[in-house]
This record gives structure tokens, sequence and C-alpha cells, in this order.
């Protein structure tokens, strides 16, 4: 770790990739804050002890015969401090977490990640999360969010967040919550609904609806045109793609007819120019853009209409 961050009343936005990330939509909205609030890095969490290289492995980067970088799972800090120059500024400091899923010692993992935020000054948590789930890409991206106090289960209702319900196996960002809300931590965690058969990563309606339900709960004002204008070709492609292929055409035209009250319907859980970062690369790499994206489902979709040809 570096040198601790001197904070107040911090509040810690975190995202893991892996099972608690479909469409990498979650840490693909806390790379987005990376770069527009222009975190920087403080502390990682040793993987060691924490991952199945087997199963999670490291990444090499080899350019022209030489080996450049070796690259292990990341469980990453930033800060973004609040400008307390201004007094008259509502800017709360803010921790940004951005990781990957460990396969082992989760209650270890858990209470290593609590021992920053106590040294951190963080009184409060928000994880964000996406599942897969059967519903139209063409209709407005579901939130659905958990919290362990009734004033902030209150706010969500106010910001049409719906509370989920759900019984089953589950993930480390549950686990980390569960740890959190039993030390005394305030905690909040948003998830969004991604399409099943749109694999293109990241999503970006449902990283735009996951930070639009955040901005709304804690008044960050941010910058989200640039995303909105993204996710808006995001869709506009995608539609145009399912309209080529019959068969997909159908099955979405099926989704959207369906009704909350449909029993096969799954649980709930489950004007700067380019000031809002999407097309920046965030400090730890890897922040694809939009029409990267879009060419990921064109890929998918030709794959899933020449599958469907064999079959036929």
């Amino acid at each position: 770790m570096a040198e601790v961050p001197d904070l107040e009343n911090a509040l810690l936005i975190g995202a893991f990739a892996g099972w608690n990330d479909a469409a990498s939509a979650a840490t693909w909205a806390i790379k987005f804050l990376i770069n527009q609030w222009e975190a920087t890095p403080f502390a990682e969490i040793e993987p060691e002890n924490f991952f199945d290289f087997s199963e999670t492995r490291p990444r090499i980067r080899i350019t022209n015969g030489a080996i450049r970088r070796l690259s292990w799972p990341a469980n990453r800090f930033y800060v973004h401090k609040a400008n307390r120059s201004d007094p008259n500024s509502q800017e709360r400091d803010i921790v940004l977490f951005l990781g990957e899923e460990p396969q082992q010692r989760w209650k270890t993992f858990s209470q290593a990640m609590l021992d920053v935020c106590r040294q951190c000054q963080v009184e409060e948590m928000v994880f964000l999360g996406a599942l897969i789930g059967e519903v139209p890409h063409t209709a407005p991206v579901q939130v659905v969010g958990t919290a362990s106090e009734a004033a902030i289960l209150r706010r969500m209702d106010r910001n049409s967040i719906e509370r989920a319900n759900y019984e089953g196996v589950t993930g480390v960002l549950t686990v980390l919550q569960d740890a959190a809300r039993r030390e005394d931590f305030r905690t909040v965690s948003l998830w969004g609904t991604a399409p099943h058969y749109v694999s293109a990563t990241p999503n970006l309606p449902v990283s735009e609806a996951l930070l639009e339900k955040l901005d709304a709960l804690y008044h960050f004002d941010l910058r989200l045109h640039d995303l909105a204008r993204a996710a808006q070709r995001f869709t506009a492609r995608v539609t145009s793609l399912v309209a080529e292929d019959p068969e997909v055409a159908a099955y979405v035209q099926e989704l959207e007819q369906r009704t909350p009250n449909d029993p096969n319907t799954p649980p709930s859980l489950p004007a700067v120019s380019d000031a809002s970062g999407i097309h920046r690369i965030p400090m730890d790499g890897g922040l694809p853009s939009a029409e990267q994206a879009i060419q990921d489902v064109e890929e998918w979709l030709r794959r899933f209409r020449n599958d469907g040809e064999r079959d036929s």
C-alpha cells in the first residue's frame, strides 16, 4: 500500500470482474468513474493467497520476441479526494475499487478489504453488479438493489430502483457486503440486467443505467451525455442486427410481449466534447470503445446465425 490517503466520511464504490459482472457492465462503470474523476491508485490486495492461477491465469505481453509485461489478477483501490478548498462544495471523498473475483478464502479476502476501508475512513460502500436475464435489449435496463438501512431503501424507491428478491448461490460481492454490514458499514448494491442473447462487452446500456442510478442516489453530477449517446448507438446497432435474423427477431419480440406477471419471467435480482472519459484509456488499461463493443455484437450474431444453419 502507498501512503494512506487522508479522507473523511469516505464512500467506496466497487465492482468485481467475473460471476458478478455480466457483459463487463459493472467493471466498465468503475473504469468510467476512474477516468472521469482522474482517480489515482494507492493500494492493491496481493493475489497469491486468493486465486487459483490455473483458473484465473496471469496475462503476458510479448513484443518482438521480448517479454514486456506479466500481469497478475488485480484487486486495486483508487482515490478521488473532495475539493475542500470550496466551503460550499458537496463533494465527498471517494475510494474506487476495481477487482477480480477470487477463487478462495473469501472471508479472509473480505477482511483485507474492510481493513483498507477502515484505514481510509470509509463509512459507506456501494457495489455494482450485472446479471444475465431474459430481457429484451429494447426495454429500459432494469436496475435492482439491496441496502443495509431502511432510509437507503426509501431513497431507492424514490429513484425507481426495485428492491431485489433472490434466493440461491451468490458471489464474493454479496459475501463482502454481508461482512461489511456486520461490522457496521452502511452498504448498498445495484445490479443491472443484461440481455442473455447479447454477449458483446461492455454492454454500454447496462453500464449507463448503473451509473445513472448511482448518480441519482448520491448526486455526483456525473457527465453521462457522451455515454448515453454511445449506449443509444449500441442499442440501435443491436436492433438492426437482430432484424437481419428472423429467429432472433421473433425471440426478442416474444420477450417484449412478456409482462412482469408472466410466470416465465425470472425473479428480480437479479457539454465538454469528451468530458465523460468514455474514449480514454484508464490507468490499468483495457477500456473498450463503443465501436469495439458493437463489433463484438456483430461477431456474436454472425456466430449465432452460423450455428443455427449447422443445426438445421
